[in-house]
């Protein structure tokens, strides 16, 4: 895979939930239940966090300055999302969207920049990543993770038919 492949296939997932998402009425974005007690809004608030830490990380890789992963004390990083969840409940959906929208623009913008292809792809390159290649990385924090947040929605959909 190189650089263009990898950014379609983010690009193409983001497509794919946004297509999901223009089925929703705002107003239904506010109903929690889609995942555990979060709405749809709390997802893509939930998204855009994580969509903004691959951000960071390309701009701290790109620098040569050290990586800094986010921490958690579970394997599933609830502690770490609970924490965001708490940081977004309250914020409103247009804001929200705004952020979701924009994390991600930001995230392709970085990756269209990016000089160094053979960094990005090296599963050697980083070795705070253990063995995990950048792209890895931002592949699990954006199209992997709306792939994933994306059947949660549909499967909400389905059960409120």
């Amino acid at each position: 895979m190189d650089k263009r492949e990898f950014i379609s296939g983010i690009r193409a997932e983001r497509e794919k939930l946004d297509a999901v998402l223009a089925r929703i009425q705002p107003a239904d974005m506010l109903q929690p239940g889609v995942a555990g007690e979060w709405s749809v809004k709390d997802v893509l608030a939930h998204l855009a966090m994580w969509a903004s830490r691959a951000v960071t990380l390309l701009f701290q890789a790109e620098r040569g300055a050290k990586l800094q992963l986010p921490q958690s004390t579970a394997p599933d990083w609830a502690d770490v999302n609970a924490s965001d969840y708490a940081s977004q409940k309250d914020r409103p959906l247009e804001r929200v969207l705004a952020d979701y929208h924009g994390a991600h623009a930001q995230l392709v913008k970085r990756l269209e920049g990016w000089k160094d292809d053979a960094a990005l792809f090296d599963r050697s390159r980083f070795p705070q990543l253990k063995g995990r290649s950048l792209a890895d990385l931002v592949w699990g924090d954006s199209g992997e993770h709306d792939a994933e947040h994306r059947e949660q929605i549909e499967a909400w959909l389905k059960s409120r038919a």
